[in-house]
């Protein structure tokens, strides 16, 4: 079928709907959410046969539901109406939600029932129940609507009673640190993770928290900083304590960054440090971004580093896990990144927030490619990557420097640079993608500026396999996979023939000729007369919406149709 995907943003579970169609054979375009008139536009240009809405905040016109079989993603049950469907959900403690595929009508989320997945509530952030339950909801509605309308039955059910609920109130998430227990203060700040975020004052200014952690062991009077953590801050509950990793200062330019490089130096500079080794182990809850564990002998490395960007401070404290885990006498190191994100390169945040965003970059991408340099030297051990949640541009590239890599199903990758201003990438991207694919296939994936399935990658022989539908189920078959083969026969002459290629290969061309030659390229991004990358780092990061859809999203716009 001919489909057109509506997006206010091309988010993850609009590409991951994209990859699930195109790669059957669907022919997909997407018009984003920048006017009506151009919606309209882009439909009686593309003709589609169906037209799906995965992620919208605006009524599409009536022109086009009332011609065109036009169908909207509600991340909620049937009966539930408004735009914080899981903002409410959260706030509102339901231990059961959903999702559900409907008729696009005048009414917001009114129409018919096309299909519907429930599921339970974790007690997470909004972002995360988003794209994991939510997309795997809706991805399951996906394919009876599809298959339905190709076989030209189609049966749906009118919903016979709703609820309309508004805009969440920001009153309703806003934290009061006099009255409020630990856990108002995580639904408050879940509910808001991602946008907007939970509003409360810390000294004397007023700021949206993201990214909060109980913490099980430290106490303090309700309100007051009691200490920082790999730039993350603890602050007093009335019954205990949580982390805040992110703020947002109130105000129409303030970004979103670590707490500490937020907050005033005042409330910083005698705050007490409270180290936590990632192989230490203790018997509280606590904030940890990187967690160091071994089974049997094997080394596994979690990193949970919000949404999957890599500063250069946090590429650091990395870089030391990683060193840490080869004098280990261990037979592989598994990276594992987080439950939702793997990895998306270099701190686009941290970048523009500093005080020369070209000189961070430097720093940053060199971080990065110091972590890759120390896993392709990894000779005498088996060094894995355990992509669990999605990954995009450098964090793809940074996961190929393993032997081996394996992705979840459903997993979405971004194995491209192009999307930021037109970036060279390094990561030893000229190393080690054409040791997988070739250059010529190697070159079709970077040029391409599209996402691709995990089973997709496989395809294409960028990654080792797919395992597991779950976070829980892929660490359970990468476990048991890794076991056999490190206590097999065939392990030690597969860590041989490894070193004796890289040597070989590097004989030829060191390893540091790769590195050197990406970044002369990057210098060009970050230091050159081209501002690409500049501009598109400030749009992105301050989440400007587009003037116009991309002509490699909107394939009706760059083809005579």
């Amino acid at each position: 079928m001919r489909i057109l995907m509506l997006c206010h943003r091309f988010n993850s579970l609009s590409q991951r709907f994209y990859c699930e169609l195109s790669e059957i054979g669907h022919e997909v375009s997407i018009e984003l959410d920048v006017h009506p008139n151009l919606m309209v536009e882009a439909v009686s240009t593309f003709k589609p046969d169906l037209i799906i809405a995965p992620f919208l905040k605006r009524k599409i016109p009536r022109d086009i539901w009332e011609n065109y079989i036009t169908l909207v993603v509600h991340p909620g049950p049937p009966g539930d109406r408004g735009p914080d469907a899981l903002d409410w959900a959260i706030l509102e403690e339901e231990k059961e939600w959903g999702v559900c595929i409907l008729s696009a009508v005048e009414e917001y989320d009114a129409g018919d029932v096309w299909a519907y997945r429930t599921f339970p509530m974790r007690r997470a952030k909004k972002s995360s129940i988003y794209r994991r339950e939510v997309t795997e909801g809706a991805v399951e509605c996906l394919w009876p609507v599809v298959e339905s309308l190709e076989r030209g039955k189609v049966e749906v059910k009118p919903q016979e009673s709703g609820r309309f609920r508004p805009t969440v109130d920001k009153r309703l998430r806003a934290i009061n640190w006099q009255t409020d227990r630990t856990e108002d203060v995580l639904k408050k700040v879940y509910s808001g993770d991602g946008q907007p975020g939970a509003l409360a004052s810390i000294g004397e200014k007023e700021y949206y928290l993201f990214n909060a952690f109980p913490e099980g062991y430290l106490r303090g009077k309700p309100g007051e900083l009691i200490a920082k953590r790999d730039e993350a801050v603890c602050i007093a509950t009335t019954d205990g304590a949580v982390w805040i990793g992110h703020l947002r200062e109130k105000g129409r330019h303030g970004i979103k960054l670590p707490a500490v490089r937020v907050l005033p130096e005042v409330l910083i500079e005698g705050l007490r440090e409270e180290p936590l080794k990632p192989w230490e182990t203790v018997d509280f809850t606590t904030y940890r971004e990187i967690v160091y564990t071994e089974h049997k002998n094997i080394a596994y490395i979690d990193f949970e580093f919000y949404n999957g960007a890599m500063s250069t401070q946090q590429c650091e404290r990395l870089l030391d896990v990683i060193k840490y885990a080869k004098k280990r006498p261990v037979k592989a190191i598994v990276l594992l990144g987080g439950e939702d994100f793997f990895s998306n390169g270099m701190n686009l945040n941290t970048i523009e927030a500093s005080e020369s965003p070209a000189d961070e970059s430097w720093r940053n991408i060199n971080a990065i490619d110091d972590l890759c340099e120390e896993i392709l030297t990894t000779l005498d051990k088996l060094t894995v990557a355990g992509i669990r949640g999605n990954a995009g541009a450098g964090g793809v590239f940074f996961a190929l420097c393993c032997d081996l890599v394996f992705a979840r199903k459903g997993v979405v990758l971004n194995p491209h640079y192009k999307n930021i201003g037109n970036l060279y990438g390094s990561e030893f991207w000229t190393y080690t993608l054409p040791k997988r694919v070739g250059w010529e296939k190697g070159k079709e994936i970077m040029e391409n500026r599209m996402p691709i399935s995990s089973e997709k990658a496989f395809r294409l022989g960028l990654i080792d396999g797919v395992l597991g539908h779950s976070p829980e189920d892929f660490l359970e078959k990468i476990k048991a996979f890794l076991q056999d083969f490190v206590d097999s026969a065939e392990f030690e002459n597969f860590l041989m023939r490894k070193k004796e290629e890289r040597l070989k290969d590097w004989s030829k061309k060191p390893l540091r000729s790769y590195r050197e030659e990406e970044l002369e390229n990057m210098r060009l991004n970050f230091y050159g007369f081209d501002t690409s990358y500049h501009i598109a780092r400030y749009y992105f990061v301050r989440r400007f919406l587009p003037f116009r859809t991309p002509p490699y999203l909107a394939l009706h716009r760059r083809l005579n149709l």
